[in-house]
């Protein structure tokens, strides 16, 4: 029997939706702004998965760490809120499937797929996890499904260090931030500006590269231009060695990010080359990756800050060393720069100032110059245990707004890297090609790199 949530202060129980976050409720028939992910466990009771999640999300800090899980977005004279549920009900978001067994990694696939399509209700919170009891070697699944609005990958990365057992361990080992957030050490590859410099300099700069982004033409070939179906469809890569990407890192004085993306730009080219049937392909990819836009001590919460960047990949005849020293060389850019500032200001400031109708057409409009959205967000890289059973596999899958079609997302987790896709399937009629595309790349690349 789920326990109630603790009740908050009368004042506390509505409240405006910022831009930042507002901007991911404009969800469409063929795109819904939502995130898709997957872990599976050894086999794990869908009571005990309520229990956890209902103590140690829902209840923690009095129920205020992580409130957006007990609330729902309402309408009131042209605003949305965020309102407490009153009648809570932890059964209504986490339940069995509607397959309780799936017994190959192909039908998880085919049923993430079928689901992602589906929009939440908008009468409670906006999210659910479906269980499924029965998968691979005796394991047991979980599709988590949480809209855009309630926050972005990196305040959702805490929640998941929130279910597992290792959490206090961790906490006192000084792995975690107060709010649950992994710490990342390291010394950063280039020099960039300070926040406060690039909140003085946004403004000087914001017009210029809000006239080149209206002014950039928009990708247009296989993946990107024909109408879409709304229908999904998505996939993963085998783990990916974490130290052999290391490796290639040092041997050529880039981060692991400009490796990954790499092997992202050449495994779509091979994809285009193979399968989309492009003799010829475009000389680059555009992609729209998203930017963190939080300062390096600012207190982590649930909402969405970041930037959606848009990136040029390589993409015609290189090798692999040149494909990672061009892709370097355009991040580090990005990173000492202040557009990731002005486009977050940009946005925020359609949302305030224009109906939404208008807001919508222009964000969208930016948007669409790009092919795919492309994120990466860094998980735990020690064994954990949900519940005293080994996580096995995570995944997740980012959403695509507007005419947008391919979604790529990429995890670290347990000292390996796996990369997943989501696709429409007018688009990509089979992401598993893709996948396969990818794979051969990233081997391609260990193979000239002679690791």
């Amino acid at each position: 029997m789920a326990r109630a949530v603790p009740s908050r202060p009368a004042r506390a129980r509505r409240e405006p939706v910022a831009p930042n976050d507002g901007v991911w409720l404009q969800d469409s028939p063929t795109n819904l702004m939502v995130i898709n992910a997957v872990y599976t466990t050894d086999h794990l009771t869908l009571e005990a998965v309520r229990e956890i999640f209902q103590r140690r999300v829902i209840e923690a800090g009095g129920g205020e760490r992580y409130p957006r899980f007990t609330k729902r977005i309402v309408r009131v004279r042209g605003r949305d809120y965020w309102e407490e549920v009153p009648d809570f009900d932890i059964t209504r978001h986490i339940f069995a499937a509607a397959h309780v067994r799936l017994a190959t990694t192909l039908a998880l696939q085919d049923y993430i797929g079928s689901i992602a399509d589906t929009p939440l209700p908008r009468d409670k919170p906006l999210w659910q996890i479906q269980y499924v009891e029965h998968t691979e070697d005796g394991g047991s699944a979980f599709i988590i499904r949480i809209h855009h609005c309630m926050g972005d990958g990196i305040a959702m990365v805490p929640i998941l260090f929130a279910l597992m057992d290792e959490r206090e361990k961790m906490e006192q080992a000084g792995e975690l931030t107060p709010e649950g957030a992994l710490k990342t050490g390291g010394r950063q590859p280039t020099r960039s500006l300070s926040m406060f410099q690039k909140l003085v300099l946004a403004p000087l700069a914001g017009p210029f590269i809000l006239i080149q982004r209206l002014i950039w033409k928009a990708d247009a070939h296989h993946l990107h231009g024909p109408a879409l179906s709304g229908r999904k469809g998505v996939s993963w890569t085998r783990p990916l060695d974490l130290e052999v990407i290391k490796s290639i890192r040092l041997q050529i004085g880039a981060t692991v990010n400009d490796v990954l993306m790499a092997t992202v730009s050449g495994g779509f080219a091979r994809y285009f080359a193979r399968v989309a049937g492009v003799a010829i392909p475009p000389a680059t990819l555009r992609i729209s990756m998203p930017v963190n836009v939080r300062a390096p001590h600012e207190t982590l919460k649930m909402d969405n800050k970041f930037a959606a960047v848009l990136l040029d990949l390589p993409f015609g005849s290189h090798t692999a060393r040149e494909r990672i020293t061009r892709i370097k060389a355009r991040m580090d850019s990005l990173k000492k720069g202040v557009e990731p500032i002005v486009i977050y200001g940009v946005v925020n400031a359609l949302l305030y100032a224009l109906p939404p109708a208008v807001s919508r057409f222009l964000i969208d409009f930016l948007a669409n110059k790009c092919t795919m959205v492309v994120t990466n967000v860094p998980g735990p890289q020690g064994e954990l245990t949900l519940g005293g059973k080994r996580l096995r596999h995570l995944m997740f899958w980012v959403p695509q707004r507007a005419d947008i079609g391919v979604g790529v997302s990429i995890l670290s987790f347990g000292g390996q890297v796996q990369i997943g896709v989501i696709a429409d399937r007018l688009l990509v009629p089979d992401p598993g090609y893709v996948i396969e595309a990818l794979e051969e790349e990233f081997e391609a690349l260990k193979a000239e790199l002679g690791l």
